[in-house]
């Protein structure tokens, strides 16, 4: 009789035994292949959020006389590991003339006070997309006519609807903005957008005239390098916002920017902001950590109890072995047999745990990595105070995260499931297969 028939014999005769060796080998590769499915789906939810949290640095130069220059500007952005994603950022004040320098009616009500030589000016604020300035991401602010100021706009004003009443402007008409320290320094702009504010302005009653909602003015970055450092060929900022490809490497791009020359960093600020992605950063890390101990402790265990599960099934086989020897077959015969009766077992073990892993670790999983994911997030309002939100806003793209077995992690539960059969059948078959013929013969007479 072949060694192939004799085990499946073997298995079809004795049922019991078959099919409790098949449920805990199916209990074990269901929880290795759980384990080895949420560890790699941890690797797509950090990919997922570096994309949804991106990591970036601000650099703050507005102690500088001369602020973040163009030159500067490019040589950070050819940095190694920058998106290229980037927003350049400057605040300050003007007066407001009409095109015939006739000071224009700024908004009062509601002010702590009107400063001196404020009396007809306001807040200018000019980014390289106004769409994505604060004021209209975070402050409730609406572009209802016109276009958005961009990077490529020149001499360009956004102008608030009341402001626009109050005044008679409206959509092509010229203003004078006003440097309010240096009065040669007015720059002709065409109103070509205007906005209102969908929320109350929280300030009221703190706030001077000139930050009032009302009297802001949205301009491009060209018009406000102008204003503050009377530059007409190159432009300057005061603030630049710059995204990284990778969050783990924003101290060394902050470090490398900071060798460049010609720019007094002693009195520039940098601040990096990849706090949401260290949060989940760690949690990620922290569930990888107990995923890792799970499957090392499944495996230390699924040993130690296979081990003793054929052990105590050999023992009770001491008769039959001494049969096979006695019928001329060689020990590693027999001990070939046993094996294959646990593979056999194992085979379909495998099979029924790749459908059951499947489903159970989609539903773990998930509710895993979103719990994880769960911190507290930071955000910035419009007066650069860091306040915290108990529920995250981001999209962490987690939703689209699936928890699946990959053929590599059921390849890698098969070869360590094998490993372990032939491991533990060895420990246990050792007692007997060291044993003579004689003294097995001996025994069971």
């Amino acid at each position: 009789m072949s060694l192939w028939k004799r085990a499946c014999l073997y298995s079809i005769r004795k049922k019991g035994k078959t099919i409790t060796l098949l449920a805990f080998l199916l209990v074990m590769a269901t929880m290795m292949l759980t384990c080895l499915s949420i560890q790699a789906a941890t690797e797509t939810a950090n990919a997922n959020i570096k994309k949804a949290l991106l990591g970036y640095f601000t650099i703050n130069a507005k102690r500088l006389g001369s602020g973040i220059s163009e030159d500067t500007v490019s040589q950070i952005l050819a940095v190694d590991g920058l998106s290229g994603r980037h927003t350049l950022r400057s605040y300050s004040y003007a007066i407001y003339y009409d095109a015939d320098r006739k000071p224009l009616e700024i908004s009062t009500e509601g002010a702590a006070q009107v400063p001196e030589g404020y009396e007809n000016a306001g807040k200018i604020v000019a980014n390289s997309n106004s769409q994505e300035d604060s004021y209209f991401t975070d402050g409730g602010f609406e572009l209802i006519e016109g276009n958005a100021i961009t990077d490529a706009s020149r001499n360009e004003a956004l102008v608030h609807e009341k402001f626009a009443q109050r005044n008679g402007l409206a959509m092509g008409d010229f203003m004078l903005l006003g440097s309010v320290e240096d009065e040669n320094r007015t720059r002709l702009v065409t109103v070509t957008g205007i906005f209102r504010n969908t929320r109350e302005q929280d300030s009221i009653g703190i706030a001077p005239s000139c930050d009032l909602y009302e009297n802001i003015v949205f301009t491009d970055l060209s018009t406000a390098s102008f204003l503050l450092y009377g530059t007409n060929s190159k432009t300057s900022v005061q603030y630049g916002d710059f995204y990284v490809n990778d969050p783990d490497e924003l101290d060394r791009i902050m470090a490398e920017v900071q060798e460049f020359p010609g720019v007094d960093w002693g009195n520039c600020i940098l601040t990096r902001y990849d706090h949401d992605y260290q949060n989940a950063k760690e949690s990620l890390k922290g569930l990888q950590s107990i995923v890792f101990i799970a499957i090392a402790v499944v495996s230390v265990i699924c040993f130690l109890v296979l081990a003793l599960f054929l052990t105590l099934r050999l023992r009770g086989r001491v008769h039959e072995t001494g049969v096979y020897l006695a019928m001329g077959i060689s020990k590693s015969s027999v001990l070939m047999q046993y094996l294959l009766e646990v593979f056999l077992a194992a085979a379909l073990a495998l099979l029924l745990a790749y459908g059951a892993s499947t489903a159970i670790s989609n539903q773990i999983g998930s509710g895993l990595l979103s719990q994880v994911t769960a911190q507290t997030y930071e955000t910035v309002d419009l007066t650069g105070n860091i306040e915290s939100m108990e529920e995250p806003t981001i999209d962490l793209g987690l939703s689209e995260i699936k928890v699946t077995v990959s053929a590599r992690d059921f390849l890698i539960v098969c070869a360590f499931g094998m490993v372990l059969c032939i491991a533990s059948t060895a420990l246990a078959a050792y007692p007997i297969m060291k044993m003579k013929p004689k003294s097995i013969l001996s025994q069971m007479s």
